[in-house]
């Protein structure tokens, strides 16, 4: 199964939506996961069917810490914050000890506008980066988001552009 993971779009409505109107309805994706820091209201429809969680610079109420997501079928856990509670940018020992207490064995997060995909800890961390205002030293790609493909002997995190392009230098494998 695949699943869309994109985070710190900043207000960009459109290219939100244009992520959205490019996957919301593909069979081929499980589930949709926004890693913070959108700044739109919490009760815009736009939400309706999408894992969400609070960003630092999310101003309403309404809107999770955290997200715990299970899927049987795949055999996954997946734990989803935004990461500034978590004091990501000094590492991410906070964000797995959250993990672990959820037996999580996928972690997203995002905050840093940075790209990362990594295994700690016997867990996989994905950072999709900004698709508005990209950081760290792949910011010249420009945005980018993740499709997470789940199998049953691996993981395989692809990176994409904000033209829906494939990033396959960024592309990585990890065995579950």
């Amino acid at each position: 199964m695949n699943y869309l993971i994109f985070s710190d779009t900043h207000g960009d409505r459109q290219e939100f939506e244009a992520i959205l109107h490019r996957y919301q309805h593909d069979p081929e994706i499980a589930a949709i996961f926004y890693n913070g820091d959108s700044e739109f209201d919490d009760s815009d429809p736009i939400w309706q069917g999408i894992h969400t969680v609070l960003g630092n610079m999310d101003f309403y109420d309404g809107y999770p810490i955290e997200n715990v997501y299970k899927n049987q079928k795949d055999d996954i856990i997946i734990y989803q914050t935004h990461g500034h509670l978590a004091r990501v940018a000094d590492g991410l020992q906070m964000l797995d000890e959250l993990a672990e207490k959820q037996q999580a064995n996928i972690v997203l997060f995002g905050h840093t506008h940075v790209v990362f995909t990594g295994e700690y800890d016997h867990k996989l961390f994905i950072n999709p980066g900004s698709t508005t205002y990209p950081r760290g030293p792949r910011r010249e790609i420009g945005g980018t988001y993740v499709i997470l493909t789940v199998s049953a002997k691996k993981f395989v995190v692809r990176y994409f552009a904000r033209d829906f392009q494939e990033i396959a230098s960024l592309q990585q494998t990890f065995k579950r």
